[in-house]
């Protein structure tokens, strides 16, 4: 510490772009070690990085705590929020000297603060100061040799009132990787526990609602599981399709939604944590312009007047009902097994065909094949559906479970009796045949036309930049991504994660190789999972530019889906 003060005090008045100086060692601080990824090149651009490193012992901590993925998971996400919460007491103002990204309820694998071989990483944002174009030393040493240890001593030491919630942390995690092993062999796509709060305390808010119903299973959905020696009971969705039902503003699209988030753990107190679904559960719906490469739509649209074929389908703005064809297909073919769909965003066309128009055109002049035309054979293929359907009732035919929910409380109806299945007639798209399940594209050949656009913006740059445009818009060097409707993806900061992963997977697919051992011929999902694993092991510190911006972990499947609709500015 005293050398980092040393020379920061010899910067005292000299030109701004000495800061850089800094950066050519690392500097020890006894406990820690701090080292600068990047350092601003004047006082108006992006933050300066800096890494805080420490052994878990040196603060603390037994070495369970690194010992496996839970355990490092459980206390990265704790550790993130108790030294986000001191950073903004400490600097609380919109124009912080030091920022430290705050979290949604998701506990998710994060570059800012991750363990990795028994040490803690965290890396924080500091504005480094400077009054015009000079360097302001007395201000920066405070920064960064008074402000940045009593952070590490608030924030990311070990004390004996932190073992609990700790804890907590950990068995929701443990609890949950025991559930999704045993969804499986129960015949279960999910699974609600009984006291789940569902609701939110606003559209714009991811608290849970003060006073909500708690969930409590129908009996006829009513499973119990063991996790970690205790027996939890709840509701299991059986695989099949699973409709939910009931009139409006009683809780359907509510429990569909905890459902989607509930692709990642959430911390203890959201409600929320006790929730599994399938890993690879996707929410599907209409996503009208976006762009479509090479993707066979022909299960849903037939050839298109003029003989244009669906198989090999192209188009930089797709419509309504194609959209979410393609969303639909090109989500199985990433390797989902499990679709959240609800009526409100969804496509009619897509979704439902009416009768009367149907006996009107016949099919020869109605290239849209509905939902209802293939889901049955869809699950005979081993696809999961959970549907919410309030006024298209075709689906209630077609359910192999449905759920009402009325005044937020889930009630089971007989499927056969609501379908009238003991009629002579069969339900509209009922079939014993299985459906062709979409072949995956190899990685390589996917990927490579696309390597013209993945060039830096300007002569000056030397790298390729990942950036948002807004919240959504992702961009990769020349290429963009709408991932606006790719509601898994929960934050900025996913969406950033996949795009520096993308990056570096555009980057192998130029010498028509993959990553690490993956070869060109895996799947784009699957050379996505590759590298997932590495960094949920070593998190982001060995993805090129993975530290140089804050982002977390996507789920592979995720990753497949954005790289799908990149398409050339």
């Amino acid at each position: 510490m005293k050398a980092l003060y040393q020379k920061i005090r010899s910067l005292d008045g000299k030109p701004y772009g000495t800061y850089k100086n800094l950066a050519t060692r690392e500097w020890d601080f006894g406990d820690f070690v701090l080292e600068f990824i990047h350092v601003q090149g004047d006082p108006y651009a992006p933050a300066s990085r800096v890494l805080l490193r420490a052994k878990l012992a040196t603060l603390g901590y037994a070495p369970e705590w690194g010992s496996d993925f839970e355990h490092r998971l459980a206390l990265s996400d704790f550790l993130y929020r108790r030294l986000g919460r001191m950073v903004q007491e400490r600097y609380p103002g919109k124009d912080a000297a030091v920022v430290f990204d705050t979290a949604g309820p998701e506990m998710l694998v994060r570059n800012s603060l991750w363990i990795d071989n028994g040490e803690i990483r965290a890396c924080l944002q500091v504005r480094l100061p400077g009054e015009g174009r000079k360097i302001q030393a007395e201000l920066a040493a405070e920064i960064l040799t008074m402000v940045m240890p009593d952070l590490v001593a608030a924030g990311l030491y070990y004390t004996q009132g932190d073992e609990p919630a700790m804890q907590r942390h950990y068995r929701v995690l443990a609890e949950r990787r025991e559930i999704l092993a045993q969804l499986d062999g129960r015949g279960l796509c999910a699974f609600v526990p009984d006291g789940a709060v569902l609701p939110r305390a606003s559209g714009l808010s991811e608290m849970p609602l003060e006073g909500a119903v708690p969930f409590a299973a129908p009996a006829e959905l009513a499973v119990t599981l063991n996790a970690c020696g205790r027996e939890i009971r709840g509701m299991g969705i059986p695989k099949g399709i699973t409709v939910i039902t009931g009139g409006a503003f009683h809780g359907k699209s509510t429990l569909l939604q905890a459902l989607v988030r509930a692709v990642y753990p959430h911390v203890p107190g959201d409600g929320r944590e006790g929730i599994v679904v399938d890993a690879t559960a996707l929410r599907v719906g209409v996503e009208d312009g976006r762009s479509v490469r090479g993707t066979d739509l022909s299960m849903f649209v037939r050839d298109l007047p003029g003989g244009i074929s669906t198989k090999d389908f192209n188009t930089l703005s797709a419509s309504g009902s194609t959209s979410e064809a393609a969303n639909l297909l090109e989500a199985m073919e990433a390797g989902a097994r499990t679709f959240l769909i609800d009526e409100d965003s969804s496509a009619v066309n897509f979704l439902i065909r009416d009768v009367r128009v149907r006996k009107l055109l016949g099919d020869e002049r109605e290239p849209l094949i509905p939902l209802t035309d293939r889901i049955r054979s869809l699950a005979f293929a081993g696809m999961n559906f959970i549907l919410v359907a309030g006024a298209c009732g075709d689906y209630l035919d077609l359910a192999d479970n449905i759920i009402v929910m009325a005044n937020y409380r889930a009630e089971c109806a007989r499927a056969s009796v609501i379908a009238n299945r003991e009629g002579d007639e069969d339900p509209i798209g009922s079939t014993s045949e299985l459906a062709e399940v979409p072949q995956s594209r190899p990685f390589a050949a996917y990927m490579q036309p696309l390597q013209k656009h993945v060039r830096p913006a300007s002569a000056v740059e030397r790298q390729v930049k990942v950036k948002l445009a807004g919240d959504s818009l992702l961009q990769i060097g020349f290429l963009v991504a709408d991932t606006s409707r790719l509601v898994t993806l929960v934050d900025k900061q996913q969406r950033l994660g996949a795009g520096f992963m993308l990056l570096n997977m555009l980057q192998n697919a130029a010498s028509n190789t993959a990553c690490g051992s993956a070869p060109a011929s895996d799947s784009v999902a699957g050379v996505a999972q590759k590298l997932c694993d590495v960094v949920c092991n070593v998190g982001f510190r060995n993805l090129p530019q993975g530290m140089s911006r804050e982002m977390s972990l996507p789920r592979a499947v995720d990753i497949a889906c954005v790289a799908f609709r990149l398409n050339g500015k």
